[in-house]
C-alpha cells in the first residue's frame, strides 16, 4: 500500500493576561461582580469550537474561610453571562464579607461534564472523556480578599485552554482542473480519558492550574475533509484531544482524483502513522496540524509531459554568384 508522509506543524496559543477592575456598589454593600472572561489569541479551526474573549457566559465556583471557620460556599456552580455589557450572575447579588479569603472557579463550556470541587476551592475532572465532550474546555482560578466597603474589585479570571488541538490537511498538487476527494479519513488509537488534577494555585499567563493525567481508552475519529478544487489547495479538519505523550496511533484515507476526462483515480487506499518527526507532545493550548500533500506520484498517476524540443538547423547552400551587367 501506497505511503504519504505527513508533515508536521505545532502552533502554540498564547495565552494573553489582560486586566481591569471595578467597582460594583449595590444598596450600600459591596457585591460580587464578574468583569471578563479572558482567553488566548485564538486562531482558526473550521471543525472545533474555540472559545475566545468573545465568550458570554462562564461557569463559577467560589468559597470563603474566615477565623480557621469551615469554608462557606457562595457560588455553586452558578452561570455567569454579559448581556448588555454587564457581567451578571443569577441567585442573588453576593456580598463581599471583610477579612475572608475567598477562591473562585471557574469554567466553559457549561455542557462539557461539570468538575468536581476540593476542599480548597478548585476544580477537577476525573476519567474526563474528551471524545464525548468535543469542546474547548477552559479552567481559570483567582484568590481574593474581602476589603471594607468601596475597596472590593470585580473577579477577573484569565482563563487557560486545557486541551490540545489535533487537525489534518490534505493539499493538492494538481492544477485548478483537477479535483481531489479525501474520504473515509479515519485517526485510530487515541487515548482520549483522563483526569485533570488541580495544584491550588491560581491559573493566568503559563499557568495551567493544574495537570492531565495519563490517557486511556482509545477511540477512534472520523474527519470530513472537504472536497480540494483550487490549484495547490487545501482542505482541514481536526479534534479536540487530552495533552498527553502522542501515542502511536494509524491515520487512513482514501483519495479520488477527477479532471475533465473523468476518474483518473478511484477511492485508492493510504495509510500511515502518528507520531512523526521530532513532536512528541500534545500540550495543552497548542494547536498541531499534520499535512498530507497529493501528488500525481503518490497516486501512481502519469500524466502526458513534454521534454526540451530540438529544432532540425538551417542547411547552408551552394553560394550562387550573381553576374554584374
Amino acid at each position: 500500500m501506497k505511503k504519504i508522509t505527513f508533515l508536521l506543524v505545532g502552533a502554540a496559543l498564547a495565552l494573553a493576561a489582560c486586566s481591569k477592575t471595578e467597582t460594583v456598589n449595590e444598596q450600600s454593600v459591596d457585591a460580587i461582580g464578574f468583569n471578563g472572561a479572558y482567553i488566548g489569541n485564538p486562531t482558526d479551526s473550521r471543525a472545533v469550537t474555540e472559545l475566545d474573549n468573545s465568550i458570554t457566559s462562564f461557569q463559577v465556583y467560589g468559597q470563603y474561610t474566615k477565623d480557621a471557620a469551615a469554608a462557606v460556599q457562595v457560588f455553586d456552580n452558578v452561570e455567569v453571562s454579559k448581556a448588555t455589557g454587564t457581567w451578571t450572575y443569577t441567585g442573588g447579588l453576593r456580598p463581599w464579607i471583610e477579612g475572608a479569603a475567598y477562591v473562585f472557579a471557574g469554567y466553559a463550556p457549561s455542557n462539557v461534564t461539570a468538575p468536581a470541587v476540593n476542599a480548597g476551592g478548585y476544580l477537577s475532572w476525573a476519567n474526563y472523556d474528551v471524545s464525548a465532550n468535543q469542546y474547548d474546555l477552559i479552567y481559570a482560578t483567582q484568590q481574593a480578599t474581602g476589603q471594607t466597603y468601596g475597596n472590593n474589585q470585580q473577579v477577573v479570571f484569565t482563563f487557560n485552554h486545557l486541551l490540545s488541538i489535533v487537525g489534518f490537511t490534505f493539499k493538492s498538487s494538481f492544477d485548478a482542473d483537477t479535483e481531489l476527494t479525501i474520504s473515509n479519513v479515519a485517526v485510530n488509537g487515541v487515548p482520549s480519558t483522563a483526569t485533570f488534577t488541580p495544584d491550588n494555585t491560581v491559573t493566568g499567563s503559563g499557568n495551567l492550574g493544574g495537570s492531565w493525567g495519563a490517557a486511556s481508552s482509545p477511540q477512534n475519529y472520523q474527519l470530513t475533509i472537504a472536497p480540494i478544487t483550487e490549484a495547490e489547495g487545501s482542505s482541514y479538519d481536526n479534534f479536540f484531544a487530552i495533552p498527553q505523550t502522542v501515542p502511536s496511533i494509524e491515520v487512513s484515507f482514501n483519495v479520488t482524483v477527477t479532471s475533465s476526462a473523468g476518474v483518473l483515480v478511484n477511492n485508492q487506499p493510504f495509510t500511515t502513522t502518528v507520531p512523526r518527526g521530532t513532536v512528541t507532545e500534545w500540550d495543552p493550548g497548542y494547536k498541531y496540524n499534520y499535512v498530507a500533500t497529493i501528488t500525481p506520484e503518490s497516486v501512481q498517476l502519469d500524466y502526458i509531459q513534454f521534454g526540451d524540443p530540438t529544432v532540425t538547423p538551417w542547411t547552408p547552400a551552394t553560394d550562387e554568384t550573381l553576374p554584374l551587367q
